[in-house]
């Protein structure tokens, strides 16, 4: 059986082919395809195996593509919606630092991801068991849709207090949301990580 790895990098696409029958290895390396990084990876493995795809038993890959957008903040203009009062929470971070450092008001961070003028709070509140405190004020949700159209957001995120508990809630702002800006991509904290 062969077994091939292939990593997607946003310059070029790296593959490697082991032939578990004899032990050798090729590798293989063609640019990168981002508007269909799978384009890339046929085109190498089709280079890599010539013809002999039948023998492949086995394909695993990965890529930096996503820690890259990152990494060099290339990423689509996404907003952050959270529950009231937890706006600043990507500001504050206390948690990341090293323990040394938790209270040093100058200790140097790198600016969130999400700007400050994207994130944006909803009135809601659940509680650590689950009880909603104060319901999600749909309203304030439809509103909210108007503002993200007018900075021009490309995707968004959603990360309420407890959601993995009652995940209803985020739930609604998306639906709400696909109703007020079809087509935009909405991320939920309750289906991405739900802890």
């Amino acid at each position: 059986m062969k077994r091939i790895g292939i990593d997607i990098g946003g310059t070029f696409t790296d593959l490697v082919l082991l032939d578990e029958g004899d032990g050798s290895i090729a590798i293989g390396k063609v640019p990168s395809t981002p508007e269909d990084p799978s384009h890339a990876a046929l085109v190498g493995m089709e280079r890599l195996v010539a013809g002999a795809a039948a023998a492949v038993g086995y394909i695993g890959h990965g890529t930096t593509v996503a820690t890259n957008a990152v990494i060099q903040r290339a990423g689509a203009r996404t907003a952050l919606i959270t529950t009231r009062g937890f706006r600043d929470v990507l500001e504050i971070r206390r948690l990341a630092r090293p323990p040394e450092l938790i209270y040093d008001v100058l200790v140097h961070l790198p600016e969130p991801l999400v700007p400050r003028r994207l994130r944006f709070e909803v009135t809601e509140r659940v509680a650590a068991d689950g009880r909603v405190l104060t319901p999600l004020d749909e309203g304030e949700v439809r509103a909210l849709a108007a503002k993200l159209r007018a900075r021009g957001v490309a995707a968004v995120a959603v990360c309420l207090l407890f959601s993995f508990l009652r995940p209803d809630h985020e739930q609604t702002v998306k639906r709400i949301l696909a109703e007020e800006c079809p087509g935009l991509p909405v991320s939920l904290s309750c289906e991405v990580l739900p802890e």
